[in-house]
């Protein structure tokens, strides 16, 4: 019995053992397996993988500049192929601000490799390590690990100070390769107490609460920790999935938000609220309420020169919208508060966001309209949680005008999209409307459609294998915006898109210069092959520019479809029969109307002249994950019946 109990021990002992060399997360040490992996067993196309991700968040006094939040992180990584390199860079923003300062401190960071069958370790030069200045107030560390190569393992070590205790980083246990295990543990302190958002998450596989019995002094404060443990293991990676809002919102991950601060002396303060007190704090604040108001009073020198009097309110709008949009440029940045005074902004005439639409809701306000802010989370920031009053959820802010009952949303950061549409990235579900004491949510959509309307003329010669293709397109929405965007107003910035987005060598543009709010159209000419066979033409009756990849490739589907807009597309083409040749084939009629697509499809034959008419519109901006095989469906047999071919035959 002793032998059998001996055996068992040692066969358990055995197996711990080669669990623990399986991976290790000793720092400055690799195990065989990590270096000889060729994949990942659950998942054999994953480009790289995560061997572990371990932060720890805590509270740590220095004599200079008082208590400080450290964030500490250590990553180790096995690169499986040659793609999975780019996860070797890692980016490191913070924060800086007057005379306080976030500090990325302690980088360490090692490239494993076998060489020969030798073990090898590059470590990580200052020289590769960059800073990038995003904006006066935020910074970015870019750090290049070296000799990285299919095979490698990465490893790297930083801890981040900060002064700011607003700014505890989310942690991020899932990314889009596989994660084997990824823990973060907090050290709180009575002092400053953070509510938590756990976003993708069921049940963490590690979660426990434990009461420090040791004491810790900084100066005059006593205090003991509370140690908080989050643990998540054999995480999947996350797919890419098209046409969702942010993978942010599905990602699994913990965010963190301040939410009160007890004093070492007696008292406390409540910092996350509610909604209505944070509009008010809004209100109050100087680079957002105080800014609005300073813009009403520059108002009083800017208005008399627009020629508003007579004018309809919807007439106003566009006017005043017009003018900040042609007068301020957008430097490119986000934010809901404006990073520069007044006067600033209106000698340099430029800004972040806030500090555009800002100045236009005074504007409004001033010529009399009912005008709002209207602050949100851009698209790739996620959506908003509206049970958690996290004023950092909040990236973008906007203008809301009433008329009539009517509400109309603008965005004065886009001079070449009309007033009434908003840039993609403002499309994000719903926002908060700034008003004192009032919580008030507002769906933000854009209604119309965005459309293109493809027109052809073919001239086929026979002789040449070609045709000589006339072609006129027309835009509405989104898809004029993307056209005018390129355009420029440069008739050659037009041929270089078409040669790169869609092969076409464009012999001439010519643009019909239109208002905002009306289509973008313009006409060109270009060569297309057909393919003679014998006797017999075999004629594409859209060029080959019609949709010819379904957009929808996923065998199965987890998350909503978001298109951000209704979309729809027409083509419309004039095939000349050459002299000598008669119709042997044509399509036949097609048509789809169900509550997702619709699609019709015609063919008529008119003298020596095939008119060929397609188009086929979304029923919806945004589809449940259940429609998501019929769409594929659907959007398969839309392909088959645009690729069909009009067949011509000698007489």
């Amino acid at each position: 019995m002793k032998k059998l109990i001996s055996i068992l021990l040692f066969l358990f002992l055995c197996l711990k053992g080669y669990t623990q060399d399986k991976y290790t997360q000793d720092p400055g040490k690799v195990t065989q397996h990590e270096m000889t992996l060729k994949e990942y067993p659950e998942d054999p196309d994953a480009e790289a993988f995560v061997i572990y991700d371990l932060g720890e968040y805590y509270f740590s006094g220095r004599e200079s500049r008082g208590l400080l939040l450290f964030m500490k992180r250590k990553i180790k990584i096995k690169i499986l192929k040659q793609a999975g390199v780019k996860y070797a860079t890692f980016e490191i923003p913070y924060y800086i601000e007057d005379r306080d300062w976030e500090e990325i401190e302690s980088i360490n960071a090692t490239t494993y490799n076998y060489v020969d069958g030798t073990l090898t370790k590059s470590v990580l030069d200052s020289k590769n390590i960059f800073e990038e200045k995003v904006s006066d107030k935020v910074r970015i560390k870019k750090i290049t690990m070296p000799d990285v190569r299919e095979g490698s393992v990465v490893e790297i070590a930083y801890t981040i100070s900060t002064p700011y205790y607003f700014n505890m980083r989310k942690w991020e246990f899932q990314r889009k390769i596989p994660v084997v295990y990824s823990k973060l543990r907090y050290r709180a302190i009575p002092y400053y107490e953070y509510t938590y958002i756990a976003k993708g998450i069921q049940k963490f596989d590690e979660f426990k609460s434990e009461a420090q019995n040791d004491e810790i002094r900084f100066g005059q404060l006593l205090y003991k920790e509370m140690i908080y443990d989050f643990g998540l293991k054999n995480i999947a990676a996350f797919k890419d999935e098209e046409y969702i809002t942010s993978e942010k919102d599905y990602m699994a991950s913990l965010d963190f938000q301040m939410s009160k601060i007890n004093y070492p002396t007696g008292g406390s303060k409540q910092i996350m609220t509610t909604w209505p007190e944070m509009c008010n704090d809004f209100l109050k604040d100087a680079d957002f309420g105080k800014y609005i108001q300073n813009s009403e009073k520059e108002a009083k020198k800017i208005l008399p020169a627009l020629n508003l009097a007579g004018k309809s309110q919807i007439e106003q709008v566009e006017i005043i919208s017009d003018y900040v949009k042609t007068k301020y440029n957008w430097n490119g940045i986000y934010g809901k508060y404006a990073t520069s005074k007044l006067s600033d902004f209106l000698k340099q005439q430029t800004g972040n966001v806030a500090n555009i639409n800002l100045f236009l809701t005074g504007l409004l306000k001033a010529s009399g309209l009912e005008v709002y802010p209207v602050v949100l989370s851009t698209r790739k920031n996620g959506m908003i949680s509206e049970g958690h009053p996290f004023q950092h959820f909040f990236n973008y802010v906007i203008s809301e005008v009433k008329i009539d009952g009517q509400v109309y949303f603008i965005d004065a950061t886009e001079p070449l999209l009309h007033f009434k549409n908003l840039p993609s990235r403002s499309i994000n579900v719903r926002g908060l409307v700034v008003k004192p004491k009032t919580e008030e949510w507002v769906a933000i959509r854009q209604n119309n459609v965005s459309t293109i309307q493809h027109n052809f003329d073919l001239r086929i010669s026979p002789e040449e294998n070609n045709s000589e293709v006339k072609a006129i397109y027309m835009s509405l929405g989104e898809d004029s915006y993307i056209f005018r965007s390129n355009y420029l107003g440069k008739d050659e910035n037009l041929q270089k898109y078409l040669k790169d987005k869609y092969k076409i060598d464009a012999d001439t543009v010519s643009v019909t210069t239109t208002p905002l709010d009306k289509p973008f159209i313009f006409s060109f000419s270009f060569r297309h092959p057909v393919e003679n066979s014998g006797d017999k033409i075999f004629i594409h009756p859209f060029c080959n520019l019609s949709i010819d990849d379904n957009p929808f490739k996923q065998t199965k589907r987890t998350l909503p479809i978001d298109l951000t807009y209704l979309q729809s597309k027409t083509y419309k083409s004039v095939i000349n029969i050459p002299k000598g040749y008669k119709i042997e084939h044509m399509p036949k009629p097609y048509a789809i109307n169900d509550n997702l697509v619709s699609m019709n499809y015609s063919v008529i034959n008119n003298s020596d002249k095939i008119l060929v008419e397609a188009s086929y519109a979304y029923k919806q901006n945004v589809y449940d994950a259940k429609s998501y095989i019929s769409l594929k469906m659907s959007f398969a047999d839309i392909i088959k019946q645009l690729s069909e071919m009009v067949i011509l035959v000698k007489e």
